[in-house]
């Protein structure tokens, strides 16, 4: 098996490094960071550019790509700026993923060119106060009233909800636990939808937001899949559920590498006791095991990323993928803390901003927890 990049794969992630480096330099970063300010202008840039359409099949305007070359872009604006990478996600993991695994051909025919240009962005409400690793506790509830589904409830810490055009909400329209749930595609500007903006610790620029449902009207055809597919959102959750895992897997590559990155290179720079401090064994043995459980990371993410684009059963890697480069990038950065000591922590030091973005990694998309269920559920125990 060859786990190399095409040729193409390379260019694009020559180009899309390229893109970062001279358009996201760390001053610009931090004061994103600092101003809890969403990155249109940039987001702009990476659509006009035709990153939004990655993986949108050609016949809708796309690029035709798959996972990996999604993974590619995710990684490689995460290195730079976390909260960029999110932007884009809710184009190429809620959007797409969701209308070209599940939507109808109606639903595909209108929302994936427009994905692929980057006119629409997607969310994904799905937790709730009571339901969150039980997702399938859902409370929000859709009742058919003349014509319409109405929808009334409440979800909680959902992502870019205030700044998305389309939320993929997850409610309940009959009692049946997994057999009972639908998914509507909900738009923001729906009377009754309102969305707002929590306070949290990391991915500044990227909203975590409370929303309710205070009568929402949606159609039939509103219904993800068309209205045929009343009562199948848990399956339909289920069929993108890798894709998001391997979304996330990048993006917390992406924070390792740069953790790691900034310690080597400090490292070799800081000096104490007449030489530099990574010439004394206990941090050269740091950074020894920083490279080597990153390297390890890497491989297992984009193996697990190498089923997928071949469609085979990888609900087992996927989520091994997902917790172990999630917790194997919060060990690195909480390591670079420690090699760059007092200066770690200053705030204008990038090491305590990836520290901060990528602890939310280790929870969103399923925490470690339950992807060691999931786990443990495919090895028979």
């Amino acid at each position: 098996m060859d786990f190399n990049f095409n040729e193409e794969q390379i260019l694009l992630r020559n180009s899309i490094r390229e893109f970062m480096k001279g358009e996201c330099p760390r001053e610009l970063v931090r004061e994103f960071d600092e101003k809890d300010e969403y990155p249109q202008e940039l987001f702009g840039k990476l659509r006009d550019l035709g990153y939004t359409g990655i993986c949108v099949p050609e016949e809708y305007g796309g690029m035709g790509g798959n996972i990996i070359d999604s993974m590619i872009v995710h990684e490689e604006i995460s290195r730079v700026m976390p909260v960029l990478a999110w932007a884009l996600g809710h184009v190429t993991s809620y959007g797409i993923d969701f209308v070209l695994h599940n939507g109808s051909k109606e639903q595909q025919e209108l929302y994936l060119p427009k994905l692929a240009k980057g006119e629409v962005r997607f969310s994904f409400a799905l937790s709730e106060p009571d339901a969150g690793s039980d997702s399938a506790n859902i409370r929000t509830m859709a009742t058919l009233e003349d014509g319409y589904y109405v929808i009334n409830g409440t979800k909680i810490y959902i992502t870019g909800a205030n700044t998305s055009e389309i939320v993929v909400t997850v409610t309940r329209t009959n009692e049946s636990k997994y057999k009972g749930l639908t998914l509507f595609l909900i738009d923001s500007k729906s009377k009754g939808y309102s969305a707002t903006p929590l306070k949290k610790l990391g991915y500044h620029g990227s909203s975590a937001c409370e929303v309710v449902f205070d009568n929402v009207k949606a159609l039939p055809r509103d219904i993800l899949g068309g209205d045929t597919a009343l009562n199948t959102g848990w399956a339909q959750m289920i069929k993108v559920l890798n894709g998001e895992r391997l979304f996330l897997s990048s993006c917390a590559l992406g924070i390792g590498q740069a953790a790691f990155d900034d310690a080597l290179e400090y490292a070799k720079k800081r000096i104490q006791f007449n030489r530099p401090i990574g010439k004394f064994q206990a941090i050269q043995h740091k950074l020894v095991e920083m490279a080597t459980e990153l390297e390890a990371a890497r491989r297992l993410a984009y193996y697990a990323a190498w089923l997928e684009s071949q469609h085979m059963e990888c609900v087992k890697e996927t989520s091994m993928a997902k917790y172990f480069t999630s917790e194997i990038a919060k060990k690195i950065t909480l390591q670079g803390m420690q090699i760059l000591g007092g200066y770690g922590y200053m705030m204008e030091v990038d090491m305590q901003r990836y520290l901060r973005d990528i602890l939310v990694l280790t929870v969103g998309g399923g925490t470690t927890e339950i992807q060691k269920n999931v786990i443990g559920k495919n090895l028979g125990l």
